[in-house]
């Protein structure tokens, strides 16, 4: 059986108010640190990942200068048909709004 591989989303870039990019890295959880650090990675292939079944989740600052992990990442619809990203449940100040731009 292939373990699904789990990763972070630490940044976002917009284009408008459209998110374009994603800081995105490879997680190894089992020893909770960077397999692959974040990197610029485009939403479609962010959404290429979700659609294999991989685990994609956003990662915010904490204040001892670290990440800690937060909701999953989805994949959401806007009504014109394009696809971005949202959090599965968003709580206050845990939006991908609310993660740093880069």
């Amino acid at each position: 059986m292939v373990e699904k591989a789990t990763y972070g989303i630490t940044a976002v870039r917009y284009v408008g108010s459209q998110i374009v990019e994603a800081m995105m890295g490879l997680i190894d959880a089992r020893s909770a640190r960077w397999d692959l650090r974040p990197s610029p990675t485009r939403v479609t292939e962010v959404v290429d990942r979700l659609v294999e079944g991989d685990t994609v989740i956003s990662m915010f600052p904490d204040d001892e200068g670290g990440l800690k992990p937060g909701p999953e990442i989805k994949v959401d619809v806007l009504p014109e048909g394009t696809e971005t990203l949202a959090l599965d449940e968003e709580q206050p100040g845990r939006s991908l709004g609310d993660l740093p731009r880069f």
